[in-house]
């Protein structure tokens, strides 16, 4: 029988760890920009314009301070899930990487695996 990373049977005191990853084309770098900025401000109270142009200035810095606004990383995204502690799951810390120009992209979809993909986590090597 076939197994895989992840199939183990749940038991007290395992530590599991998610890698996510999700691929993303830029399709105007201006308009992602000004919408990574407009969120920094709603995220930065008293922040100006001229705050925002400073701080989100890269594609890891707009793509961050998106997620971060929406609830998909952060103290957002930490308080909803610590909800699943009364469901006997405890939150650990968490860590995100913003990498560019993958060479295998994911398709759209659910089924987003090219074929032949063996680790969809695996980065180029270092030229």
């Amino acid at each position: 029988m076939d197994s895989r990373v992840g199939d183990e049977p749940l038991a007290d005191g395992m530590h599991i760890a998610i890698r996510l990853r999700r691929d993303f084309t830029v399709v105007d770098a201006g308009r992602v920009l000004a919408a990574a900025r407009a969120a920094y401000l709603q995220l930065t109270p008293g922040a100006t314009e001229d705050d925002a142009v400073e701080m989100v200035t890269c594609a890891s810095d707009a793509i961050f301070t998106l997620f971060e606004r929406d609830g998909m990383l952060g103290e957002a995204a930490d308080a909803r899930l610590e909800s699943y502690r009364q469901s006997g799951l405890a939150v650990g810390g968490w860590v995100a990487q913003v990498t560019v120009d993958e060479p295998v992209r994911l398709l759209p979809g659910g089924r987003c695996l090219p074929p032949g993909l063996v680790d969809p986590f695996a980065l180029a090597a270092d030229a």
